[in-house]
């Protein structure tokens, strides 16, 4: 039985820079009934000392977990989270970021009124890495016509969602949102462990799978724009082809194995199409960032040699090879 109404769940991973900041926007929050749990995944800088020196401030409402080894991404320490997670709902917050003082109360309310699975804020600030305190900036996906206005819920048609999903008025991050974690939890709805895009399968096993999915105009999050220190560590390099790759066939297989138990796909072959297509085209634009530097030939024989690994997963596979049959990978 939960014992709160949200937990907030924040991986954290060498943060000692951001992690405070990011507590104290959770500590400013106007809704009291909440707790929070750092997921520590064996940072090895300061990070642990910085939520530490928070603990009395926010009067047993913090805990503070970790992984048993660094597992190289922030599924598993989210997953250590909902697990863990004493709240009726679950929000998830990146260590460099930061939540408005009403957002926890916004999505509380909604959630309660509508009975919702799932609450998406769908429009959220943005700032630099240097904040200056007046470079706040809206940013939303899909066009701003679509956009809610009040509390919308969500088609229950799977087509519907899903054609919203590809047309990207829904953004697949998993911040931004609030869960129901008994809803999670019923659908054994987890992230994989991979060191990027482990938000995609989760967000889009969401969408398909929750009763009740409510839009709402309010913003709620503040997501600092930064390159990232682990994502730099292999541009322009022929392992982060093979590193994008590798996650591409794994997430296809995720879909795969998800949409094949679901009804509604076994009738409609041609949306498990669409949805594959668009996971390919998600993971391609990523690797495509990663040719600077490498010659055509180069990009072409990794293609080539990840397409000869017969464990990978049939529809991955012609999802490679048709984008390299159409001489995509070759373009700068």
């Amino acid at each position: 039985m939960a014992t709160c109404a949200v937990s907030v769940v924040i991986p954290m991973y060498n943060a000692e820079k951001f992690i405070r900041q990011c507590l104290i926007s959770v500590l400013a929050s106007k809704f009291q009934d909440y707790e929070v749990l750092t997921v520590d995944d064996c940072s090895t800088d300061n990070s642990v000392a910085e939520v530490e020196k928070l603990l009395p401030h926010f009067d047993g409402r913090l805990k503070i977990l970790s992984t048993d080894k660094n597992s190289g991404g922030a599924g598993v320490p989210r997953n250590i989270g909902i697990k863990n997670a004493a709240g009726k709902y679950v929000t998830f917050i990146d260590n460099d970021d930061m939540i408005l003082p009403t957002a926890l109360g916004d999505f509380f309310d909604a959630a309660e009124k509508f009975n919702a699975d799932v609450v998406y804020a769908e429009k959220h600030f943005i700032f630099s890495d240097k904040f200056a305190g007046n470079d706040l900036k809206v940013r939303f996906f899909g066009a701003i016509e679509d956009l809610v206005d009040a509390p919308v819920l969500e088609s229950a048609d799977i087509r519907e969602r899903i054609h919203h999903s590809i047309s990207e008025q829904f953004f697949y991050l998993p911040w931004s949102k609030l869960y129901s974690r008994n809803f999670l939890l019923e659908n054994k709805i987890e992230f994989p462990q991979m060191r990027f895009s482990e938000d995609l399968t989760f967000s889009f096993k969401c969408l398909c799978l929750a009763k009740n999915y409510l839009r709402i105009p309010q913003i709620t999050n503040i997501r600092r724009e930064r390159k990232s220190s682990t994502g730099k560590m292999i541009i322009d390099s022929q392992d982060g082809v093979r590193l994008w790759l590798k996650i591409l066939f794994a997430n296809v297989a995720i879909l795969d194995e998800f949409m094949s138990n679901l009804e509604f796909f076994k009738a409609s072959p041609d949306c498990q199409r669409e949805v594959l297509k668009f996971c390919g085209d998600v993971h391609f634009d990523m690797i495509k960032n990663l040719f600077q530097g490498l010659e055509p030939y180069e990009v072409q024989k990794i293609f080539y040699d990840e397409l000869q690994n017969p464990e990978l997963n049939q529809n991955g596979k012609n999802l490679v090879a048709a984008y390299l049959y159409a001489e995509r990978v070759l373009t700068r």
